[in-house]
């Protein structure tokens, strides 16, 4: 990920320096350009390291200005400075006003008329955690009066009390602001003395505003969850170095060739562009190669080559000399001997160079032989005027130096899948690393947490719940393409290895090398810049100069979706459809963040932004995982840094997370592991932090990448190490393969989730003579989506939603004003789908309820009517046969029960029918109950079945056989 803003330092010297001298944006589209403006100027970055704000004068801006770089606006001038002070005053002020209300309430406030508009202020949440550096409180706020990014908004300070109720000197916070937008106010303060002691539930937070406005509330504890247990032999710490793609592939497939019952690879279906690009030289005279020709003359007389075949492929092979001929007017040509080729230059009359650039580019590319292996051409596009200088024979080359293990050429990306049943039936996890390719420590933890799920399997329990009942899916390099090259070519590379700048142009010279690719975070298909979203680069065909941006870390190629390692991204969320969770981890900064991760440009309008309940369990979820992590070595992730990756850190058109969560459904985390570490001066309280950079000391001093190089980034010597960042690299790998367990410890809790939630109300008043009620929803633990109606209705899923006040903020506060009787129902449903019986609770303003009675009576009722006789048809003798008769009844019952019997009530052959002294020798069928009511019934006709069954045996005599019987309807239960 980008690294963070920081505002600068020394601002005040440049004042007294020179009245002149303004603070200015700069940009360039090198990084290495402005890291060289560090030891001339007062510098500082802003955004990634492609821009800076300088202090500068007039003359110095046309110099940089002729160096390439591109100046902005004015951040700030002399003029600044009166209002500054105007500025500090009137905070003084503020900040005095709002010290004594956080101190001592809003007594005061109201006693001078300061009476503040309702829910001005709304403390958002408060939390304390214990870290290797100590006991902190960090709180959250928010101030209306600051909206929509009224800078000069009241001061918003925080107090704390313990259980004796009395309240701290009161701070101040951060108040972030984002795209011009306020969002809300953040504290940090170390818990010292006697409050470092007290328990969480003991603690009350106060938020106060220099208007008067307050509010208060509890505090809980952060990434303090238990941790499932594991046994003692429990095995980790696998990794003794940083490693490159290649390497940590080859030990995944060693892993998966070796435990094959639990884990296979699956192999991706896009090849990646591949560690290769195309040889090239600058000729320029004495320039190195590899170099840009310095100075305006020197460009204009500087010929580029770049081979038709990637250098691995013969490219590196192709050799270029240009020639000065010792004689006058000698012309221009081209020859070649194999991959030799050789430019005799062009003289004048008195034996002078006499060819220009342009013409020694197109003379080459006129060349059949030259052009079969090289284009030629100016350079940044330069018209090429100058008279082009002899060169000595250079060897043209791809600059890629990584050892021969790593294969030039596409890379075929694999999955690792792991699981006990790997059939599709089990809920999935995808775990993924390395789509930044300077992210040293995300391969090894990948692969950390992969060695351990295998190989802790058969002794450990917690291990074995996983690997049975989950699909875990680990993708250990993203990007190993940018990978290979930041470890062997270029440190600080980003992105991948494709190259969508013009050869030849500004940003497409030899060396601008460093400077190609797109960044995979980017080129997701939800929320790009190309929708018109916000931090990402595009090239717009319609904007020449735009073209610029297929060098910004930030590039998001030619459009969403664009690249191989992208399609394959894409396709494993669409082609394992039971993944429900994932988590990209990236460095550094201690970032834990989901969607919406992307807004638009000047409105701030967000992708839609996730329900509270959703927001819940991904803070639930990540509670789970950051409790792990803290358990590894008491790192703690802040909780200013966990959320929505657009309201704790930037807008990421494109990124990985949104896709996911909007397109699939997906519990996606984008997660920056390399949290800063921490400080607290022991006298004062001050917090200090400091960034342990993309590729910190693995195993000691001088283990550190490349990014790494400044000393606040290094880890001391062998005689003095830095206790704080010596061997980082190893211990975020372990602690953030830790947070890796978090999450399949949250999927396997989701899996087995079959507990509706519990969702409570709760309301001001249930009922008043005429003020409004207020009233709000809470959750009884486990998060989940609340449907509600107010009208009485029966609520659905499709019902409206109980939602946030806004960005971070809790749960509506629900008003009825109107007079009225007001019936709340309500349901909720969980993130596994599991629903809620219907709850309701009756809200009165201005009215009341009584009992009352309203009805009739009913005369106890049973009442029975025969159709016509049941009557069979003539019995043939000698014929064996069953004949039917049927009658029906209507029946009539008031009664709580009842039941219709038919019964024969004779003394003799009861149960058959007789013929004068005769009587059938088989008995009537149908006798006995024929129906039995559990409520009443009106007018229902009953079918009567009679069945008689005659043997070919039988003697019959002749007549009409026949029997009275009696049907009975009755009741226990009038």
């Amino acid at each position: 990920m980008l690294g963070t803003a920081i505002m600068l330092g020394a601002g005040s010297a440049a004042y007294a320096d020179d009245t002149e001298r303004r603070l200015i944006k700069v940009t360039h589209p090198s990084e290495e350009a402005i890291h060289e403006l560090e030891s001339t100027h007062d510098v500082g970055y802003v955004g990634d390291h492609t821009e800076a704000a300088v202090y500068l004068t007039p003359a110095e801006e046309g110099v940089l200005r002729a160096r390439g770089f591109t100046i902005g606006a004015v951040i700030e001038d002399k003029g600044t400075l009166e209002a500054r002070k105007a500025e500090i005053a009137a905070t003084t002020k503020s900040e005095a006003l709002a010290a004594e209300f956080a101190e001592k309430g809003a007594a005061k406030a109201k006693a001078r008329g300061m009476v503040p508009p309702v829910g001005e202020t709304v403390l958002i949440r408060a939390y304390t955690f214990t870290n290797y550096a100590g006991r902190f409180l960090y709180v959250e706020a928010h101030n209306k009066a600051h909206e929509p990014n009224n800078t000069g908004g009241p001061a918003l300070q925080l107090s704390y009390a313990g259980p004796d109720g009395q309240f701290t000197t009161p701070v101040n916070g951060t108040r972030f602001a984002d795209e011009g937008k306020y969002l809300y106010h953040r504290y940090l303060v170390a818990l010292r003395g006697a409050h470092a002691d007290v328990p969480t539930a003991d603690l009350q937070v106060r938020v106060a505003a220099a208007t008067g406005s307050t509010d208060s509330g509890g505090v809980t504890q952060w990434a303090g969850s238990a941790i499932p247990p594991r046994v003692a032999s429990f095995q980790k710490d696998f990794i003794t170095k940083y490693m490159d793609p290649t390497e940590v592939y080859e030990r995944i497939d060693a892993l998966v060739a070796n435990n094959s019952d639990i884990a296979e690879m699956v192999p991706l279906p896009h090849k990646t562009p591949g560690y290769q690009r195309q040889a090239m030289a600058m000729l320029a005279g004495t320039t190195a190669p590899g170099n840009a020709p310095s100075g305006t003359a020197a460009q204009g007389s500087a010929v580029q080559l770049f081979s038709k075949a990637m250098g691995h492929l013969g490219g590196n092979e192709i050799t270029a000399e240009f020639v000065a001929p010792t004689t006058a007017d000698a012309p221009l040509g081209v020859t070649v001997d194999g991959k030799n080729i050789t430019v005799n230059l062009g003289t004048n009359a008195t034996g002078a160079l006499a060819s220009t650039a342009a013409q020694v580019r197109d003379a080459i590319n006129a060349s059949p032989a030259a052009s079969a292996l090289v284009t030629a051409y100016t350079y940044s596009g330069n018209a090429g005027a100058g008279i082009a200088p002899a060169r000595a024979r250079v060897t043209l080359s791809d600059f890629l130096a990584a050892p021969a293990h790593v294969k030039r050429g596409p890379f075929e990306q694999r999955i690792l899948r792991i699981g006990k049943q790997r059939d599709g039936s089990k809920v999935g996890v995808y775990i993924y690393c390395q789509q930044h390719a300077r992210e040293w420590v995300t391969p090894i933890t990948c692969l950390e947490t992969a060695e351990r799920l295998i190989k802790n399997y058969a002794t450990d329990p917690t291990t074995k719940s996983y690997v049975d009942n989950l699909d875990i899916f680990i993708l250990p390099s993203a990007n190993p393409d940018g990978a290979h090259y930041s470890m062997y070519d270029f440190n600080s590379k980003r992105r991948n290895m494709a190259n969508y700048c013009p050869l030849g142009s500004s940003v497409g010279n030899v060396n601008n090398r460093n400077n190609w690719g797109v960044d995979l975070n980017r080129n997701a298909t939800i929320g790009s810049v190309f929708d018109g979203y916000d931090g990402a680069d595009m090239i717009n065909p319609s904007v020449p100069s735009s073209i610029s941006a297929c060098t910004s870390d930030t590039f998001a190629g030619p459009f969403e979706g664009s690249e191989p390692e992208m399609k394959n991204e894409l396709w494993v969320a669409d082609t394992f459809p039971k993944i429900k969770f994932a988590i990209n981890i990236h460095t550094h900064g201690g970032y834990f963040m989901w969607a919406p991760g992307a807004y638009k440009p000047g409105t701030r309008e967000p992708l839609p932004s996730v329900n509270i309940g959703v927001e819940q369990y991904f803070f639930q979820v990540s509670e789970t995982i950051l409790s792990h992590i803290a358990d590894s070595r008491d790192t703690v992730l802040l909780p200013e840094r966990t959320g929505p990756i657009s309201e704790v850190l930037y807008s990421a058109a494109g990124n990985s997370a949104d896709d996911q969560y909007y397109r699939k459904g997906i519990i996606s985390y984008s997660f920056e592991a390399g949290a800063q570490r921490m400080t607290v001066n022991p006298t004062t309280g001050a917090i200090s932090r400091r960034d342990v950079g993309f590729q910190p000391c693995f195993g000691g001093p001088g283990t550190h990448g490349g990014t790494n190089t400044s000393t606040s980034l290094q880890c001391g010597t062998a005689s003095n190490p830095d206790p704080l960042m010596v061997n980082e690299g190893r211990l975020s790998t372990q602690e953030f393969a830790d947070g890796n367990y978090g999450l399949l410890q949250g999927a396997l809790e989701y899996s087995q989730d079959v507990t509706a939630p519990d969702v409570s109300i709760e309301f001001s008043a249930a009922q008043t003579s005429g003020e409004a009620i207020n009233y709000r929803f809470k959750w009884g633990g486990e998060a989940a989506v609340i449907h509600y109606t107010t009208d009485g209705s029966t609520p659905t899923t499709s019902s409206p939603t109980y939602e946030s006040q806004g960005i971070r903020r809790p749960g509506q506060v629900l008003t009825f004003s109107a007079p009225g009787a007001y019936t709340v129902k309500w349901i909720a449903k969980d993130m596994k789908g599991n629903v809620s019986p219907v709850k309701s609770q009756r809200l009165l303003v201005a009215a009341d309820d009584a009992d009352g009675t309203v009805g009739g009576s009913v005369p106890a009722t049973l009442a029975l009517t025969l159709g016509a006789p049941a009557s069979f048809a003539p019995f043939v003798p000698g014929v064996a046969r069953e004949y039917t008769a049927t009658t029906e009844a209507t029946v009539t019952s008031t009664a709580g029960d009842a039941t219709l019997t038919v019964a024969d009530p004779s003394a003799t052959n009861t149960g058959k029918l007789v013929n004068g002294a005769f009587a059938l020798p088989q008995s009537l069928q149908g006798l006995g109950t024929v129906k039995t009511w559990t409520g009443p019934t009106s007018s229902e006709k009953v079918p009567v079945t009679f069945k008689q069954a005659i043997a070919a045996t039988d003697a019959l005599r002749t007549g009409t056989y026949s029997k009275t019987l009696t049907f009975t309807l009755s009741t226990n239960n009038p």
